[in-house]
């Protein structure tokens, strides 16, 4: 079933379609949320944000675009879901600073809105060198360490640092030039 029929289904409150949805994409949520959460919580713990993703998307089923990609809705969701988690604990949170700019954690309605803005990134994504993209995408979406990404991509972590810093300028101007302005400081 592609995303597009899914999306058409889950709005028909298709139970088969939460299903096929669950299968093909909770290992993509659980490893957002784990990478998140990093060791501090269990895996029951993202687990448990899993579930609560799914849960969501069931309820907003009617909100989602069936000309968008339901992954990026999947990672906004997942990411306010593991954040306020750690919020309830008292810990704190290992988020980069765009996506904090540009992100806010929030209520399910700012989901869609969130959601939208991840996938004008994910635009500006395609725009950026392969590994600037990868760089990125592992930090930001994954939850990974610097140390591990620079490991992972065969450089330093100062050179993995720089690059992600000058990826978040060209990304801050993109969306600059989409109409999202930065306005928190």
């Amino acid at each position: 079933m592609n995303e597009k029929h899914l999306i058409t289904k889950l709005k028909k409150r298709s139970q088969k379609a939460l299903d096929q949805l669950i299968s093909s994409y909770s290992a993509y949520v659980y490893t957002i949320a784990r990478n998140i959460l990093g060791g501090a919580f269990t895996a029951e713990d993202a687990e448990e944000i899993t579930s609560d993703v799914f849960f969501r998307i069931w309820q907003t089923a009617d909100s989602l675009d069936e000309r968008r990609s339901i992954s990026p809705y999947l990672a906004a969701c997942t990411r306010n879901c593991a954040i306020n988690k750690l919020r309830s604990k008292g810990k704190d949170m290992q988020c980069g600073e765009l996506m904090e700019d540009i992100l806010f954690c929030g209520d399910i309605e700012n989901d869609m809105e969130n959601a939208e803005q991840l996938a004008i990134i994910s635009d500006g994504l395609e725009r950026l060198s392969k590994q600037d993209k990868e760089i990125f995408i592992r930090f930001y979406y994954y939850g990974e360490r610097l140390a591990a990404i620079s490991g992972k991509m065969g450089i330093t972590e100062n050179a993995c640092k720089t690059r992600l810093s000058r990826t978040r300028k060209k990304l801050r101007e993109y969306l600059a030039e989409r109409g999202y302005k930065n306005e928190k400081k």
